[in-house]
């Protein structure tokens, strides 16, 4: 078999020398032979090898070009390194040093901490706001010594707003700084600890410990609920106990008898601790879009610099640059969840732990039905916005079609993914196992088909084809690898409450952030200032696509370590992810402390 394959590989390698050499021979007959110095012939060889290389034997169509979108504009980048101006684009480079720091490494840590209530978390947070402050201030400098060629409002409104939140918190911080330099004659770091790290941020964090809302709009206090909860742990440490438990829950059930709303004494919460408890959640909801606020101010900051996006490019810029930050969003998230985030309702590949019954996180949505949303709200609107920018009577162009068909396709496979996700569509349908992972391959799908369409997707230039065949793999890629995670736990059903950290949805969330990345780079105006800077390479940018991935995911381990890390050290639950009452998948119990 091995001699067969060789033999093939042997008259493929002949063959396509074989090409090459007449190919070679007719360039250099159609070509002007003045003299057959050994320049031309290196100069011949040169040219053939460029040739051979795909979007290296094209140019772009400049007048074209001109005629479609007209010229550009000057930027901030070509006035900071392709004019004669005197410019400091130093200034320019500080601030985006310091805003990378602050929004890539500071602002997810600092989160981290605040949800596992870390003594860490004011420093890390004050740190944070300076950070942004000073990097605003070599951007207000930078702007000063150069024309205003551009101003994002977006970008300083996501900036105001991040700066409020993380302000908010950094002013508790400041008082309580203040009362203790005033009020402690003794300023020792155990006493700064004590009076400052340690001490609430607010009253309604105090309150937080008194009731749990759920979806009857009523309280638990939580001192009725600890033996219940120590009760639980006593059968987790028998292994056989939860299995024959689970074996014995029926098609229909929804929980196990003895976790039965009957066993909480449930009060009415009064109008104050309602107002407290919805200051606090929206808080939390404010803090948590401080991750997408930064991204989006990010993209808006290159959009700006470099000047990109403007007049009739806007449009195919936008779709780009939101597309593909959903699926770079989603494929971080998807590899926070491997990481063992959101646990606590299951969306970690895990049995909702015992400790989350009786609350809201019992039935808690799955992480399917928020994709199926998405894609079903996307195919909504994006079949009718595809005709944004034409003109009435326009044909439509083969681009718009097939931009219009993928909604359309969007629209049905996420309703048909909505529907399998109903209560009673999912107790009809046979063969349905309450107490495991959902299954729903609908998103999968979708995904997996825009990635197969994306990759022969009508394109001008030879590299703009390479760039949506590269994110269209990606994207199909990461289908394979969600529908292997399926396959899976159907063969083999998870009995774990701990995280279980499929290999395939690692691979999965790699191959999604990585085709969201590519999407985003796959805009004209890249692929055109790839061919006149003459990196029109596949590899070049396969290459950066990759460590731009690997450095996001990295950032997201460290942070998710740094949470977990917290959580254990504080002994207390989280809001990013909760610590499994078991400890880890070393079957350590962690006894979380329950403060009457």
């Amino acid at each position: 078999m091995k001699l067969r394959f060789l033999s093939f590989a042997a008259i493929l390698i002949a063959i396509n020398a074989q090409h090459e050499h007449q190919h070679s021979t007719n360039i250099s007959a159609t070509t002007n032979t003045s003299s057959s110095s050994p320049e031309h012939s290196n100069m011949s060889n040169m040219q053939h090898t460029m040739s051979s290389m795909p979007g290296m034997d094209e140019t772009l169509n400049e007048t074209a070009i001109l005629k479609a979108h007209g010229p550009d504009p000057m930027s901030f980048y070509d006035f900071d390194y392709e004019s004669d101006s005197n410019s400091k684009p130093g200034w320019m480079i500080l601030h985006a040093i310091g805003m990378s720091i602050s929004f890539g490494l500071l602002l997810p840590i600092g989160l981290a901490l605040k949800a596992s209530h870390n003594s860490l978390y004011g420093i890390i947070n004050f740190t944070f706001l300076v950070s942004i402050s000073v990097s605003t201030a070599f951007s207000t400098i930078y702007k000063k010594l150069t024309p205003d060629f551009a101003h994002g409002k977006l970008g300083w409104f996501t900036l105001f707003l991040i700066a409020a939140l993380s302000g908010y918190d950094s002013f508790k911080f400041l008082q309580r700084t203040f009362h203790w330099y005033k009020s402690t004659s003794q300023k020792t770091p155990s006493s700064f600890k004590a009076y400052v790290l340690e001490a609430r941020n607010d009253d309604y964090e105090e309150r937080e410990d008194e009731w749990i809302p759920d979806n009857d709009h009523d309280a638990v206090p939580l001192y009725e609920t600890a033996n219940m909860h120590d009760d639980d742990r006593e059968e987790a440490e028998s292994p056989s106990s939860s299995g024959s438990r689970r074996s014995e829950m029926t098609l229909h059930d929804e929980q196990p008898v003895h976790l039965g709303k009957s066993v909480y004494t449930k009060r009415k919460l009064t109008w104050k601790e309602y107002l407290w408890a919805s200051a606090h959640y929206l808080k939390v909801t404010l803090d948590r879009t401080t991750f997408v606020l930064g991204f989006a101010g990010f993209t808006t900051g290159v959009v700006s610099y470099s000047g990109i996006c403007h007049a009739t490019y806007l449009n195919g810029c936008l779709a780009h640059l939101i597309k593909g930050g959903i699926f770079f969003g989603y494929g971080l998230l998807t590899f926070a969840r491997f990481c063992g985030a959101y646990s606590d309702i299951g969306w970690s590949w895990n049995l909702i732990p015992r400790r989350s019954y009786g609350t809201w996180k019992q039935n808690a949505v799955s992480a399917e039905l928020v994709e199926s949303a998405v894609i079903f709200t996307y195919g909504c609107t994006n079949t009718f916005m595809e005709r944004f920018g034409a003109k009435a009577g326009d044909p439509w162009s083969m681009k718009q079609v097939q931009h219009a068909s993928i909604a359309v396709m969007f629209f049905f496979v996420g309703g048909c993914g909505l529907f399998m996700e109903l209560p009673q569509v999912k107790k009809f349908f046979g063969g349905y196992r309450s107490n495991q992972p959902n299954s729903n391959p609908f998103p999968a799908l979708a995904i997996g088909i825009t990635g197969f369409a994306m990759a022969s997707h009508h394109q001008e230039y030879a590299f703009a084809v390479s760039q949506h065949a590269l994110f269209g793999n990606l994207l199909a890629l990461f289908a394979l690898c969600r529908c292997t995670t399926y396959a899976l736990t159907y063969i083999s059903p998870i009995t774990s409450e701990a995280p279980t950290k499929p290999i395939s949805e690692l691979l999965a969330s790699f191959f999604l952030t990585a085709g969201g990345i590519a999407f985003m780079f796959s805009i004209e105006q890249f692929t055109f200032a790839a061919y006149r800077r003459g990196f029109a390479h596949l590899m070049f940018l396969l290459n950066l696509v990759i460590s731009l991935t690997a450095l996001c995911m990295f950032l997201t381990a460290l942070t998710m370590f740094i949470k977990s890390w917290s959580v254990r050290r504080e002994n207390h639950k989280g809001l990013l992810f909760d610590a499994n009452d078991d400890g880890s998948e070393n079957g350590d119990i962690h006894q979380s402390s329950q403060r009457v």
